[in-house]
């Protein structure tokens, strides 16, 4: 059992799935007649989470019904919380937006994308001291840009995405933080990754848990379908 509770972003508006998404928000993007949220659900949940924080925005409505409508099977023994975006926050403005409306949230806290597969890691993050962040291997990095760790695990560069197809470290998309580094956010919206994490940094404030798993990023119709492709709920 992971104890911290999990904030999930979900509140994007899948832009580049439109086509396939029917108008639905990406974190309900179907995937062999399933919801990909469930999905995603089923797997935390196995991994020993059960308290769950969705921040939404686009589809909120969607994704609130779905939540009820799973609240007597897979997630009856879930705390669900939500929180709506009045506007689009960027990924910091969102977690930090949360923080401001939940109150007593414990002092260390999950963060996962909606729209990212990531099946095995969450202990291993959960074991580490102070704001992490899961970093994964992948074969071309010119997507996402790549991670620098120290023989310490602390992360001592970010570099922007190339156009060079080279393996290396990428930032997962999931993370142990704790809710004092949001302590000075000025209601703005902005990017967790770009903004707060280059200063946490230079303050020698955030490390790297390399783990290993599968990682899919279903943001893109390539990846989309590859996740289709490959994945069975009976694994779950």
């Amino acid at each position: 059992m992971i104890k911290k509770p999990m904030v999930i972003l979900a509140g994007g508006f899948g832009t580049r799935l439109q086509d396939v998404l029917d108008g639905n928000p990406k974190a309900l993007a179907n995937i062999n007649g399933t919801p990909f949220l469930k999905i995603l659900f089923l797997n935390w949940i196995k991994k020993g989470f059960n308290d769950f924080i969705l921040s939404l925005h686009y589809g909120s409505e969607l994704i609130i019904d779905f939540i009820n409508k799973s609240k007597n099977t897979f997630l009856k023994n879930c705390k669900i919380r939500y929180v709506i975006e009045p506007k689009p926050m960027g990924t910091g403005g969102a977690i930090a937006y949360v923080l401001s409306k939940i109150e007593n949230l414990e002092n260390d806290f999950f963060v996962v994308n909606s729209d990212t597969w990531i099946e095995h890691g969450y202990s291993e993050l959960n074991n580490v001291e102070g704001n992490t962040i899961a970093i994964v291997s992948v074969q071309n990095t010119s997507r996402f840009g790549t991670v620098e760790l120290d023989l310490q695990k602390n992360i001592i560069k970010f570099s922007e995405k190339s156009h060079q197809n080279q393996e290396g470290f990428i930032n997962a998309g999931v993370y142990k933080l704790n809710k004092s580094i949001f302590n000075e956010w000025d209601g703005l919206p902005f990017s967790l990754e770009n903004d707060l994490f280059p200063k946490l940094v230079l303050k020698h404030k955030i490390k790297g848990q390399i783990i290993k798993t599968d990682f899919i990023d279903i943001g893109v119709p390539e990846d989309y379908n590859l996740f289709i492709n490959q994945f069975n709920l009976s694994n779950l």
